[in-house]
């Protein structure tokens, strides 16, 4: 029995180390040696045309390293010949409304009263990252 703990303390050690990957979907160039970074689109100075995109997979545990996702992209692009990557947000709006009903019982003396009501209020959206990759034309 004292002979698993140090096994199993290691696999947590080792699995908690994994790191986020970032996958490339996209053309393949000649590699490059310098590359821009941008997450402001009016920043970009140049004519460029979209060479790819890169996909973040996040760790076991659902998060994401912003320091290792840079790093990697960087790497992607100078693999795949692209000259800049560009990180934008795009806020994708959600229509209609949202609805949440609730209820709750409580006991007062002797008897029960209930209390439950209703709030409507507007679905906001969520923010959509993407990471593209760009060669200057």
């Amino acid at each position: 029995m004292n002979k698993i703990y140090p096994l199993f303390f290691l696999s947590i050690l080792f699995s908690s180390c994994t790191v986020s990957i970032v996958r490339y979907v996209g053309s393949k160039n000649t590699p490059t040696d310098k590359v821009d970074v941008y997450v402001d689109e009016s920043a970009i100075k140049r004519k460029y045309v979209i060479v790819g995109k890169g996909y973040m997979e996040p760790n076991w545990r659902g998060q994401v390293n912003h320091d290792k996702m840079l790093k990697y992209a960087i790497e992607k692009a100078k693999k795949n010949g692209a000259d800049a990557v560009f990180f934008r947000d795009i806020f994708i709006p959600t229509p209609g409304t949202n609805i949440n009903t609730y209820s709750r019982t409580d006991s007062v003396g002797r008897s029960s009263i209930t209390n439950s009501g209703t709030t409507i209020g507007p679905a906001y959206g969520y923010f959509h990252k993407e990471m593209l990759f760009l060669k200057y034309e």
